[in-house]
């Protein structure tokens, strides 16, 4: 994964996506996912992603 600093603080990732994730990334954004969902982009998928690793590590998101 690599970081690219852009316009207002934000950083743009360039993730490597294997084909059993983009898959998985294909049926959320199809609603084929038998969970209810409340985002519709990739960025925003990877975004939670990072939250539950992170979560699931101890990492603090407050602070």
């Amino acid at each position: 994964m690599v970081g690219t600093l852009r316009d207002y603080g934000m950083i743009q990732l360039n993730i490597t996506v294997y084909p059993e994730h983009a898959k998985i990334i294909d049926k959320i954004l199809k609603k084929q996912y038998s969970k209810p969902i409340a985002h519709k982009s990739a960025s925003e998928i990877v975004r939670r992603a990072i939250e539950h690793y992170a979560e699931f590590l101890g990492v603090r998101l407050d602070a």
